[in-house]
């Protein structure tokens, strides 16, 4: 079993731009990562009124990836506290999507309504849990435009290292 890095995110999904990557990893060469969970939160639409149902995918990405823009950086952080800095690069919150000149496969079709909060996704047998290697991404996508701006907080649990 290899290091669990937690991925927070807080932040403003806007419903200008269309499809976000709510957080997309990129590995580091010859250390395999998997996605162990995630967990996301809605903190602004509360009201029944407010209510909608979003498509979110788990996409890998396989080749010649161009990792999306209008985001940010995001730094993991080891949970179980060895101090050991992680090797993949994760990022947050990118209006303009990741792209692949190779294919697209898409793991898991999700669906979220968003007063469901917090909504969890977990994937305890590593058989299971979305793999991706050297010169390719993973990512979390939300695939449908809100209907208007929300407050989101989450955290996505990114294991590297494969046994």
């Amino acid at each position: 079993m290899g290091r669990i890095y937690a991925v927070p995110f807080t932040g403003t999904i806007t419903a200008a731009g269309g499809n976000v990557d709510i957080w997309s990893f990129q590995p580091a060469d010859d250390l395999p990562c998997c996605l162990r969970g995630f967990r996301l939160g809605n903190r602004s639409e509360v009201g029944d009124a407010a209510e909608e149902s979003l498509e979110l995918t788990v996409k890998r990405l396989l080749a010649t990836v161009t990792i999306g823009s209008g985001g940010g950086s995001v730094t993991p952080e080891e949970v179980g506290r060895s101090n050991q800095a992680p090797s993949f690069t994760a990022r947050a919150n990118d209006t303009t999507v990741a792209t692949t000149n190779g294919t697209t496969e898409t793991v898991e079709e999700l669906a979220w309504n968003i007063r469901n909060s917090p909504y969890e996704i977990w994937y305890p047998d590593p058989k299971f849990a979305p793999a991706f290697v050297q010169g390719e991404a993973l990512v979390i996508r939300q695939e449908t435009t809100a209907a208007d701006d929300y407050t989101f907080c989450g955290t996505a649990w990114v294991e590297e290292g494969l046994g």
